[in-house]
C-alpha cells in the first residue's frame, strides 16, 4: 500500500516537472493552462512594449504574441489578450504564472527595470 502510493507521489510530481518545462518553452494555450494549474510554477512579474496585435476579434479583443523580459533581463515569448487594441510602444507590467498572463497595467518606461527595459526595447 505504501509503495503504491509513493509511486502515484512520484508520478504526480514527474508529471508536473514535466508540465513546467514544457511550458517554459511554450506560449501556447496548453502552457498557459498547464501552468495556471501547476502548484509548482512560482507567480512573476514580466514587462513587454506593446506592438501590433497578432489578430482581433469580432468583440475587439486584441490577442498578442510578444517578447517578455523579467526584472533580470531573462526574456521569454508569451501570450495575452487585450480587453481591447492597446496602443503600441507602450509599456506593460504583466502578472503571469509561467506562461499563463494573470493581469496586465500600463506603467512608464521609468518604471520598467533596467535589465528588463534592454531586452524589450532591443527587439521591439
Amino acid at each position: 500500500m505504501l509503495k503504491k502510493i509513493l509511486s502515484m507521489i512520484i508520478g504526480i510530481f514527474i508529471l508536473l516537472v514535466g508540465a513546467m518545462l514544457y511550458s517554459n518553452h511554450s506560449a501556447s494555450e496548453v502552457a498557459g493552462t498547464l501552468d495556471q494549474l501547476n502548484p509548482l510554477v512560482p507567480k512573476g512579474v514580466l514587462y513587454v512594449k506593446t506592438t501590433e496585435p497578432e489578430s482581433v476579434n469580432g468583440y475587439g479583443t486584441a490577442s498578442y504574441k510578444q517578447l517578455a523580459a523579467n526584472k533580470d533581463g531573462k526574456t521569454r515569448t508569451i501570450r495575452f489578450n487585450g480587453l481591447t487594441r492597446l496602443k503600441i510602444n507602450r509599456y506593460l507590467k504583466l502578472t503571469n504564472k509561467g506562461a499563463h498572463v494573470e493581469t496586465y497595467e500600463e506603467v512608464r518606461r521609468d518604471q520598467v527595470p533596467e535589465n528588463a527595459l534592454k531586452e524589450i526595447d532591443h527587439r521591439a
